[in-house]
């Protein structure tokens, strides 16, 4: 009986799917347009909640070498990765709040101690935690991320691991 029903949601998935397909093919680039501007406004957020938040993936993972632009892009993954969810442009807005409530002026106008500090009093928080771990997926899914801590990226386009060599050591006596 689960089988048939596994087979049914298959099924609908499939045409879903190809009814979705449909749509982005008549619509053109004017889907990718439409998608993109749906991201923006669902997750719109201000500019200082967003420069508060850059600065805060920085803190979270710092890479001198790696420029701000990456861990902008990296913020506008993670905001339209969750497009059809506003509650992540909201998040960010609490853990800015929440930010800016440990001492008397704005987060980000202080000096890179208070900030971490700023930072640690709220670490343990839901919001906190929630921007940490979508940063922190996207930041390393990057390839300029990649490129700066020596990560070739993934190799199943070059048949995997095992046949680019990886599996090759030198230290090991023959036969082990």
């Amino acid at each position: 009986m689960s089988r048939v029903i596994a087979e049914i949601h298959r099924r609908r998935f499939l045409v879903g799917a190809i009814a979705l397909a449909g749509v982005a093919v008549a619509l053109g680039p004017s889907a990718v347009r439409l998608i993109k501007d749906f991201t923006k406004e669902a997750n719109a957020i201000d500019p200082g909640t967003r420069a508060a938040m850059v600065r805060m993936a920085r803190l979270l993972y710092p890479h001198a070498a790696i420029p701000d632009s990456v861990y902008e892009e990296t913020l506008d993954q993670a905001l339209s990765s969750i497009a059809g969810n506003p509650s992540f442009a909201n998040t960010l807005r609490i853990a800015e709040r929440a930010l800016n409530a440990q001492q008397q002026t704005n987060w980000i106008d202080l000096d890179e101690a208070s900030q971490i500090a700023a930072m640690k009093a709220i670490e343990r928080s839901d919001a906190f935690i929630t921007i940490q771990l979508a940063v922190q997926v996207k930041f390393y899914n990057h390839p300029a991320v990649w490129a700066h801590i020596g990560y070739e990226g993934p190799s199943f386009d070059n048949g995997g691991y095992i046949g680019s060599g990886a599996g090759v050591v030198s230290w090991l006596p023959e036969g082990q």
